[in-house]
């Protein structure tokens, strides 16, 4: 039986594997509330349902779109870490990819700095009073720019995996992506991203939950009472329904070596965690729903499989990736790059920002104060 994964490889590719894999899951769960809220949002925007008022307005809808422009910032941030690790790891790989793309890589950024914005304006209650057609078109077009930009780093990261395909994408600018194999692996994300937002947005409903009760406002409680307990078990049941549904989909067209990976003895821990883990989502969400209200026993449990979910899927990604590319021949390279330090640099850029982020934090805790009174 071989070591663990990523202990299997070289000591200093097995350090930044598993930093990126660490600091990668970290950077999901922030990118799955966005992905998948903006989804939520935009449908609640197109049906808004007959009830006395909107959905958009509804404690569901509300705490994503006050929190979604918060949480996008937090998966950019978080973000930079894994990008640098996935720079050294697969320095080849990546970059190659990269240049490939060409003008699909190069929108990532100004379609990022775009939907950063409308998240601002689904924010504001200025959009709520424009006419219907403008609300969708916004709130539409800003889910859209989410699920272009998980595809090209899906497109990034099947193309780093072809590198028999690098000439023919050069000559002819194509990519050679079928929609049988895109279209797939799309879902996992997408699927996914609704269990682990149901995770986050039901901690953040129940802490809103809480203040109303502290707040003797029993018209908000019950609010948040139904909501939750009738919409969040569904999110994440049907998410993790539709992302099993395409990974089978997506197993069923690797090559029998890449499987045999996947399910050999390095990895098959994995797998059994990824199952237990959304077991466990299933079955915190069960609890909820029977009982029809947001519970943190229930949510314990949900985020504990959730946490499993999150960090199995991304070691079995990587367990595809390690297919196409020899790691051990950079061994060297990473020997390297280990040597190469600034602690001192990092610890001071540390402590200066975050005195910058708790006086920021100082000054909104005390306007907010001044409002009340």
């Amino acid at each position: 039986m071989s070591a663990p994964f990523p202990f299997q490889y070289p000591s200093p590719t097995a350090f930044y594997l598993a930093l990126y894999l660490l600091t990668f899951v970290l950077h999901q769960a922030f990118m799955h509330y966005v992905l998948a809220g903006g989804l939520y949002v935009a449908w609640a925007t197109i049906l808004p349902g007959r009830q006395t008022q909107p959905r958009t307005v509804e404690p569901l809808v509300a705490t994503l779109r006050d929190w979604m422009p918060f949480l996008l910032s937090a998966a950019i941030t978080a973000g930079i870490a894994p990008l640098l690790f996935i720079q050294i790891v697969y320095q080849l790989q990546f970059y190659t990819a990269n240049l490939l793309l060409w003008w699909r890589w190069m929108l990532v950024v100004p379609v990022l700095i775009i939907a950063f914005y409308l998240l601002y304006l689904i924010k504001s209650s200025m959009l709520w009073n424009w006419p219907y057609p403008l609300r969708v078109l916004v709130a539409t077009g800003t889910s859209l720019c989410f699920v272009f930009v998980g595809f090209c780093w899906t497109a990034n990261h099947l193309l780093a995996n072809s590198r028999s395909s690098w000439p023919e994408v050069y000559g002819t600018g194509r990519l050679p992506l079928f929609a049988s194999i895109v279209v797939p692996r799309m879902l996992i994300w997408i699927g996914g991203s609704f269990a682990t937002m149901s995770v986050i947005v039901g901690w953040q409903l129940i802490s809103r939950k809480q203040a109303a009760v502290l707040a003797d406002d029993s018209k908000s409680t019950n609010e948040l009472t139904d909501e939750s307990a009738s919409h969040l078990p569904l999110l994440s049941w049907s998410g993790l329904a539709v992302a099993l549904l395409s990974s089978l989909a997506y197993l069923v067209q690797l090559d029998g070596v890449t499987r045999g990976i996947v399910f050999g003895w390095s990895f098959l821990p994995y797998v059994l965690l990824l199952v237990a883990g959304a077991a466990m989502q299933g079955y915190g969400w069960y609890q909820q729903w029977t009982v029809k209200m947001l519970t943190i026993r229930g949510l314990v449990l949900a985020s504990a499989g959730c946490a499993l979910t999150l960090l199995s899927v991304a070691v079995l990604r990587e367990a595809i990736r390690m297919r196409a590319i020899d790691l051990t021949e950079m061994a060297t390279r990473h020997a390297d790059a280990t040597k190469v330090g600034g602690f001192g640099v990092f610890l001071v850029a540390a402590i200066v920002v975050s005195g910058v982020i708790g006086w920021c934090i100082r000054l909104v805790q005390s306007g907010l104060k001044s409002q009340q009174y």
